[in-house]
């Protein structure tokens, strides 16, 4: 059983190998609270399989789609787990969720074609959709209250390809129910959309909160979604670049598969990764039980510490490990806000910067709180103490 604990973060491996923001890009005296990935070792289970396939010395090309046995491994999980009929000829194997976004998005996409993203929202999605020669159209969303589907429907155009849902939302921590995915699904059938749905943050989701696949609805709006998940928030594999592709339709998979660069070798997941994500879903889920259950209680934490922190608010996400915080008159601007607290503070996080989420970001910081008890307790302390001090302009 793991603790969580901060024996359990090995903070001598983190400063040399936790990039994108974290602790090998900042200063040793620093605590980052910045991009979304666990300070915790991943899975036993997950480590002794990928040991146990490489020690063999045997590290081949593997098939375009994937190996068989990861593409079984998410049609079972996807099956028991998500209520989605999905075939192992249904799933293919991609380097990242990320590459799993690009790929639909060049696939989808023709220079000056519309998609529709969420606002804010991950940077990924219009950065795709802009690589792909589309032009991404912000819908703006809130962290609670009803969606605005008038308005959701009032920017789809005759150039319109494409609806980008985030589900559990980042950086919002919300987490769409049943009913909500399927008016906007039967909107989508509607005006004959495509629907490219990000569900990486499936796991982390905290109860009562539950979590629906856009796959697990009714046929005509299953029929028209791409499901994106990956391995790197729940099981801490963003070092192996692993992730999926799903749909429900076989002949859909293999038309995207013939289309991508897979079958040229140019793109396509390493076998190794697929392994280690395949014991991911087949021996760590118990794992992942005790990793929420810790994330739960840091999530009361963060929150607890933002909402009393002076002109910091902040609803609790029901799922993700991030919290989104609205700052009332900063002293200076957010981006400001966030490198005083980085330079003088010794604490990182993320501004909501359009660059990272979009202009509905707007005077909001990110925090990011899976990690330990004792790290968290001092970075949202520095947090606090750095605030209250460049409010008071005392530094």
């Amino acid at each position: 059983m793991t603790s969580f604990s901060d024996t359990d973060v090995r903070l001598d491996l983190l400063r040399q190998r936790a990039f994108n923001l974290r602790w090998a890009e900042q200063p040793q005296e620093v605590i980052p609270l910045t991009a979304a990935d666990p300070d915790f070792p991943t899975a036993p289970a997950i480590r002794e399989a990928i040991v146990r396939y490489v020690q063999d010395g045997v590290l081949s090309y593997g098939p375009a789609q994937g190996l068989p046995i990861f593409r079984e491994s998410v049609a079972n999980y996807l099956r028991t787990r998500r209520g989605a009929p999905v075939d192992a000829s249904g799933v293919i194997a991609v380097n990242s969720a990320a590459a799993g976004l690009a790929m639909v998005a060049r696939q989808w996409l023709t220079p000056g074609d519309e998609a529709i993203v969420m606002d804010p929202v991950d940077f990924l999605f219009a950065h795709t959709v802009r690589s792909a020669g589309g032009v991404p159209v912000r819908w703006s969303i809130a962290r609670t209250g009803a969606l605005d589907l008038d308005r959701l429907e009032s920017l789809i155009t005759p150039r319109t390809r494409m609806l980008g849902l985030c589900n559990p939302h980042n950086p919002l921590g919300r987490c769409f129910t049943r009913e909500e995915l399927t008016a906007i699904g039967c909107l989508a059938e509607r005006h004959g959309l495509g629907i490219l749905s990000d569900e990486i943050w499936g796991e982390i989701v905290y109860p009562p909160t539950g979590f629906t696949s856009m796959l697990s609805l009714d046929e005509p709006i299953a029929a028209r979604t791409v499901m994106v998940h990956g391995f790197s928030k729940s099981f801490g594999l963003a070092g192996l670049r692993i992730g999926y592709v799903a749909v429900r339709d076989a002949a859909v998979s293999a038309r995207m598969l013939a289309a991508s660069e897979h079958p040229s070798t140019v793109d396509g997941a390493a076998t190794v990764s697929q392994v280690g994500a395949a014991a991911a879903y087949d021996h760590a889920l118990p794992w992942l039980g005790e990793f929420i259950n810790h994330l739960r209680a840091r999530r009361d934490q963060t929150v607890e510490a933002l909402n009393a922190m002076p002109g910091v608010r902040v609803q609790s996400p029901d799922a993700t490990y991030v919290a989104f915080a609205k700052v009332s008159d900063p002293p200076s601007t957010i981006e400001d806000l966030v490198d005083r607290l980085r330079r003088d503070h010794g604490v990182a996080v993320v501004p909501g910067s359009p660059r990272w989420f979009g202009e509905g970001a707007a005077g909001h910081l990110r925090v990011c709180f899976a990690t330990s008890e004792g790290i968290l307790r001092e970075g949202l302390d520095r947090m606090a103490r750095g605030i209250r001090s460049i409010r008071a302009g005392t530094t």
